[in-house]
């Protein structure tokens, strides 16, 4: 484009334009290109919060709403802004194994309760537990409750682990496992054999539980994490926790030790109940 004074020529016809006009007013091509508008700003990539382990997080919310005065002087930390969502893995293990896998009708409840609160649904978490005594349908509960987890961690991108059909596989182990006691006798001295059976059927339950529990939990604190990040609060022990632990203590693990023992004791509490 050539340049007479302060006209300018077209670069087709040669005739002379303003350096404000746009087009040529000979030929009508376009001389001026318009100028472009700078894009937009880009927008920085969201930061997506760092993945921890499962001891690795016991020890950071622990560490950040631990209540307790602190050795050096410096006043105890806030938890009252805390959500208590988080409940520590090595909490799940040892509470299920304590209570001979009782611990998962309150473990059933306490996070249905949290999924009402996280998304505002409808939900009835004490009914949700209490659904896992009836047969059949407890199967089909315990398969929503993780999969509607699966699917908030899939919604927000949050990894996965979880997978609602092997979870009730498991747990159709943990019946199958009920059941065959129930073929067991209970009457009469018990043989060595049979002792053992007993032994491994309620040490075999347990650890089902304990896998569903401790394999469920770690994905739950992996997605309140996430969502929450340093709001996540720990949620401190409950007095149900220790009530469902010690039942679960006497009436699994006790009433197994006395079957050992002498079985004829449960059969005279038996007959001497009105």
């Amino acid at each position: 484009m050539a340049n007479s004074g302060d006209a300018l020529s077209c670069p087709r016809c040669g005739a002379q334009y303003a350096p404000e006009h746009r087009f040529c007013g000979s030929c009508g091509s376009e001389v001026r290109v318009p100028a472009r508008t700078n894009p937009p700003p880009a927008q920085p990539a969201p930061t997506e919060r760092p993945s921890h382990s499962s001891e690795e997080l016991d020890r950071l919310v622990g560490a950040r709403y631990d209540p307790s005065p602190r050795a050096d002087g410096a006043p105890a930390r806030e938890v009252d802004d805390a959500t208590p969502f988080y409940i520590p893995t090595n909490r799940v293990i040892l509470l299920t194994a304590l209570s001979s896998g009782l611990y998962i009708f309150y473990w059933m409840y306490v996070t249905w309760r949290h999924y009402r609160e996280y998304t505002g649904e409808p939900a009835f978490p004490i009914f949700h537990a209490l659904s896992l005594v009836v047969p059949v349908y407890q199967f089909f509960r315990l398969h929503a409750h993780m999969r509607v987890y699966q699917e908030l961690m899939d919604a927000r991108g949050v990894p996965s682990t979880l997978s609602p059909i092997r979870t009730v596989l498991i747990y159709l182990g943990v019946v199958l496992l009920g059941l065959v006691s129930f073929m067991l006798p209970t009457e009469g001295t018990l043989t060595t054999s049979q002792q053992a059976g007993y032994v491994a059927i309620n040490i075999g339950q347990t650890v089902l539980l304990v896998w569903i529990l401790w394999h469920a939990q770690t994905n739950l604190n992996r997605l309140w994490q996430h969502y929450l990040g340093a709001r996540l609060g720990l949620m401190p022990l409950a007095p149900a926790e220790v009530i469902i632990t010690a039942l679960g203590c006497v009436f699994g693990w006790g009433m197994l030790v006395v079957m050992l023992i002498d079985p004829t004791l449960l059969m005279a509490d038996a007959a001497t109940t009105p």
